[in-house]
C-alpha cells in the first residue's frame, strides 16, 4: 500500500473546488509526501527541481498497471484531480480509480467526520503522527498569494528561499500528514468496505468528474442586476435614514435608527421578526419601506449565482458539487460548493421561471419586478442545464420515506394503498401500472388539468378517513391537508411540536382546525390528551398553544398513531433493540421481514439495513435518562463532536432515510446503464443527460426507477419526472 498527500500553491482559492483550483494555470505540486507500507514516510520536495524519487515512482508504475492501492484523505475529489490536470510533466499522472483508496470517504462511510485533524483527535493519534498544529499557518503561508496591505495590495508569494525555516516546518508537516493518514487507515473501521459500496463510490467519482452544465450568462446577468439593485438600495437607505445607515444590511445601525427615530426597539431584524412587523400593519410606510429593503437584501439564496461564477470550469460544467455519504448518520450524499442540496423553494411554475430568465438575459426584469431578488432565486434551479444535442431528464421518487417506513414497519393496509395508487386509469377501462407505462401502447385518462387519473384513493385522503374512521370519498380538500401533516410529521414519533411545525408550514390555521375538530375525536382519545396536556403544563412545554388547540394536535397525533400501530411498534423495537444490543452484547432483531438487526461491534452499535450497508454510532452506550442510548457525534448544531442522546423514533427516521437513500442508489446504475447519465442527485431526485431524442425519456427513467432492488421484494416504488433543458421543480 503506497501512502501520499501533497501540499499545492495557487491563486485560485481551495474554497472554488478542487476541480476549479487544479484547473487554474498557477496551480502547482509543492510537495508530495508519501509512504511505501511500513516503511518510514518521506517528502518529496517538487519545487527543488530533483527528480521524483525511484521507489516513488516504482510504486506509481504499479498503480499504472492496475497493481495496489494508493491511499489519500480526500483524494478522489482533491490529490487526484491536480495531478490528472497539473502542468507539470514530472507530477502529471492519472491514477487509475480502481487503486485510489479514500480514508476521508472511509470516515463519512462509518458516521465519522471527514477532517483529517478532527479524525486525529478522536482516534487519539500519538503527538508525533497527530496532525500538525502549526500546520494550517504554514498552509495559509506558502500555499496561497499574499498582499503587503491596502497601500500595496501587490500579491507576494512565499516560498523555501523567502522563508527556510519555516519551510522546512513544512516539510515536515506534510510528512505527519502522512503518517497521521496511514495511522488512520489501520485504525478506521472496516464495517462497510463491501464491493458494493466500492462500486456506487466509482459511481459517484463518475458523477463528480462530469459534472453539471451551468448557464454562466444568467449567473453573470443576475449578479450585475442584483449589484444595480443593492446599489438603489443602500442610495435609498442613507437618503430615508440622512446618512445614519449605510445600508439595510448593517443591522445594529439599522436597529438603532429605528428606535431613536420611531420607538421600535426590535429584538432582532431577522427575516421572521420582520416577517411579522410587515404583516401586523402597524407601523409607519417608511419603516415598512425600509424593513422591505432589509428583508430583500438578505436573501442568500441569490448568492448561489457567485458560487457558479466561482466553482465553473472553463467549461461552464460544475464539478465536485457531490459529498459520497457526506450525511453522517444515513449516509446520504450531501452538498459543496454551489449546495444543489438546499435550493430555493420554487413556487412559479416552470413556464414562469422560462419567461423570468428570459426577461433576466435582456434586462427588462429589473423594471416591472416587485421582488428582484425573489424572482432571481427562482431562477437558480433553471441555471442548471444541459448541452447542445443532449436534454435534461429528471425523476422523483414519489414519497419514497413513507413507502419505505410502510414497508419496513409492515403497514400493509398502507402498502396496499400505495400499489393501488400507482395504477393509472386507462380509457379502455384496462389499468395500467406506472412503471410499465413506457412499454404499453395504452391512452390513460386524466382530469381536466391533464393530470392522469389514479385507480387508488390519494394516501393522504386515505390517513385522514382511517385516522377518523370517515368515508374516505367524503374528506374535503382541508381534511386531505391535515393528512398530508400528519403522514410528514408523525412518522417518526413526532408529537404536538412536530404537527404543530409541518401544520404551519403547510397554511393550516391550528384555531380552525380545533374548532372543526369539535365532537368528532373520541372520548377515549380525548380524555388522553386532556390529561398530557396537565402534565405539558406543569411542565412548560405548550409552545404558546391555547388549551383547545394543544389537545386538539395532541388527539389527531394518537389518532395517526391508532391507524398506524405498526409504525408505532417499530419505534418501540427500534429502540428496545439497540439498549438490548447495548446491554447484553447480541444480535437483536429489529425487522424481520426486511433483515433489520442492531449489533456490537467493539464500541460501535450497528444497525443493519436491508441492503446489507450498517449505519454506525460509534463509542454507544445505553441511557437511563429516558433516549434509548447515545453516541458520540457532530452535532449539527455546535458543529463540534461530542456525546449525542437519540430516541427510537429518531432511530427509525436515520433507518428509513438511509434505506431510502440505498434504493436510489441501486436505481443509479440502471439509469445511468441505460444512458442516462446522471449529473447530480438531489435528496430523492436523480437529474441526468441524456440524447436529444424520443427514444430517452422520463417515462422510461420513471420505470428504471421504480424497480424495486433485489433486496426490497414487496417495496412499492413510484417516481414522476419530465424532460427538459433546465432543471426545475
Amino acid at each position: 500500500m503506497l501512502f501520499c498527500d501533497l501540499e499545492t500553491y495557487s491563486d485560485c482559492p481551495i474554497s472554488c473546488g478542487a476541480y476549479r483550483y487544479a484547473e487554474d494555470p498557477t496551480t502547482e505540486v509543492l510537495l508530495w509526501g508519501y509512504a511505501i507500507g511500513k516503511e518510514p514516510a518521506r517528502v518529496w520536495d517538487v519545487t527543488s527541481g530533483e527528480p521524483m524519487p525511484q521507489d516513488l515512482a516504482s510504486a506509481l508504475a504499479s498503480l499504472k498497471r492496475g497493481e495496489g492501492f494508493v491511499c489519500w484523505h480526500n483524494g478522489f475529489n482533491f490529490d487526484t484531480t491536480v495531478l490528472r490536470l497539473s502542468r507539470n510533466p514530472a507530477v502529471r499522472i492519472n491514477i487509475p480509480r480502481k487503486c485510489i483508496v479514500d480514508t476521508m470517504h472511509i470516515a463519512y462511510q462509518h458516521g465519522l467526520p471527514g477532517a483529517l485533524g478532527d479524525l486525529s483527535q478522536i482516534y487519539g493519534l500519538s503527538k508525533d503522527v497527530a496532525k500538525d498544529k502549526d500546520g494550517k499557518r504554514l498552509v495559509q503561508l506558502f500555499c496561497k498569494p499574499h498582499s503587503y496591505g491596502r497601500d500595496d495590495p501587490s500579491p507576494v508569494r512565499y516560498d523555501a528561499k523567502s522563508r527556510p525555516e519555516e519551510w522546512k516546518r513544512f516539510v515536515n508537516y506534510c510528512r505527519l500528514d502522512v503518517e497521521a493518514e496511514r495511522a488512520l487507515f489501520k485504525k478506521l473501521p472496516r464495517f462497510n468496505l463491501t464491493p458494493a459500496e466500492r462500486r456506487l463510490q466509482l459511481l459517484d467519482d463518475e458523477i463528480n468528474r462530469r459534472g453539471m452544465l451551468m448557464d454562466v450568462d444568467l449567473a453573470r446577468k443576475a449578479i450585475e442586476l442584483l449589484n444595480e439593485k443593492a446599489a438603489a438600495s443602500r442610495a435609498r437607505t442613507q437618503e430615508m435614514t440622512g446618512g445614519a445607515v449605510g445600508s439595510a444590511t448593517q443591522t445594529q445601525a439599522l436597529r438603532a435608527f429605528l428606535k431613536e427615530q420611531y420607538g421600535l426597539d426590535l429584538p432582532n431584524l431577522q427575516k421572521q421578526e420582520i416577517a411579522r412587523l410587515l404583516d401586523s400593519g402597524e407601523i409607519p410606510e417608511p419603516v415598512n419601506e425600509l424593513l422591505r429593503i432589509r428583508l430583500s437584501s438578505a436573501k442568500a439564496s441569490v448568492k448561489k449565482y457567485q458560487s457558479i461564477i466561482d466553482c465553473t470550469n472553463t467549461d461552464h460544467r460544475l464539478r465536485g458539487g457531490l459529498q459520497f455519504r457526506g450525511a453522517a448518520r444515513t449516509g446520504r450524499w450531501s452538498g459543496r460548493l454551489f449546495q444543489p442540496q438546499n435550493l430555493p423553494r420554487q413556487t412559479l411554475s416552470p413556464e414562469e421561471v422560462d419567461e423570468r430568465i428570459a426577461e433576466a438575459m435582456d434586462g427588462s426584469l429589473a423594471d416591472f419586478s416587485l421582488d428582484l431578488e425573489g424572482d432571481l432565486a427562482q431562477c437558480i434551479r433553471g441555471a442548471i442545464t444541459v448541452p447542445h444535442g443532449k436534454k435534461m431528464v429528471v425523476a422523483d421518487y414519489s414519497n419514497i420515506e413513507g413507502r419505505v417506513l410502510a414497508w419496513t414497519a409492515g403497514e400493509d393496509w398502507k402498502l396496499d394503498a400505495f400499489r393501488k395508487y400507482d395504477l393509472l386509469r386507462a380509457v379502455d377501462g384496462g389499468v395500467i401500472q406506472v412503471q410499465d407505462r413506457p412499454r404499453m401502447s395504452i391512452r390513460i385518462q386524466r382530469d381536466k388539468k391533464g393530470s392522469p387519473v389514479h385507480v387508488g384513493h390519494d394516501l393522504y385522503k386515505l390517513t385522514y378517513s382511517r385516522a377518523f374512521n370517515c368515508d374516505v370519498e367524503k374528506v374535503t380538500k382541508p381534511q386531505r391537508q391535515m393528512g398530508k401533516v400528519l403522514e410528514l410529521a408523525m412518522g417518526y414519533g413526532g408529537g404536538v411540536g412536530a404537527f404543530v411545525t409541518f401544520a404551519r408550514g403547510y397554511g393550516v390555521n391550528l384555531a380552525d382546525m380545533a374548532k372543526s375538530l369539535e365532537g368528532s375525536i373520541p372520548a377515549s382519545v380525548l380524555e388522553e390528551a386532556e390529561k398530557l396536556y396537565e402534565w405539558a403544563r406543569e411542565n412548560k412545554r405548550l409552545g404558546g398553544l391555547s388549551r383547545e388547540v394543544w389537545i386538539a394536535c395532541d388527539s389527531v397525533k394518537r389518532l395517526w398513531r391508532n391507524a398506524n400501530t405498526g409504525i408505532v411498534r417499530l419505534w418501540q423495537k427500534a429502540g428496545d433493540g439497540c439498549i438490548k444490543a447495548l446491554r447484553e452484547g447480541r444480535r437483536v432483531m429489529i425487522s424481520e421481514r426486511c433483515g433489520i438487526f442492531a449489533e456490537m461491534r467493539g464500541s460501535w452499535l450497528l444497525l443493519r439495513l436491508p441492503s446489507g450497508r450498517f449505519l454506525c454510532y460509534p463509542a454507544a452506550r445505553a441511557e437511563e435518562d429516558g433516549a434509548a442510548f447515545s453516541y458520540l457525534g457532530m452535532n449539527q448544531y455546535t458543529r463540534k463532536w461530542g456525546r449525542i442522546n437519540t430516541f427510537g423514533g429518531k432511530i427509525v427516521e436515520n433507518i428509513i432515510q438511509a434505506t431510502a437513500c440505498d434504493v436510489l442508489s441501486s436505481a443509479l446504475f440502471r439509469v445511468n446503464d441505460a444512458g442516462y447519465k446522471p449529473i447530480l442527485t438531489v435528496h430523492d431526485e436523480v437529474l441526468t443527460e441524456a440524447p436529444d431524442s424520443p427514444d430517452f425519456n422520463h417515462l422510461n427513467m420513471e420505470g428504471l426507477m421504480a424497480q424495486a432492488p433485489e433486496w426490497g421484494a414487496g417495496l412499492p416504488l413510484a417516481a414522476d419526472g419530465f424532460d427538459s433543458y433546465r432543471y426545475h421543480k
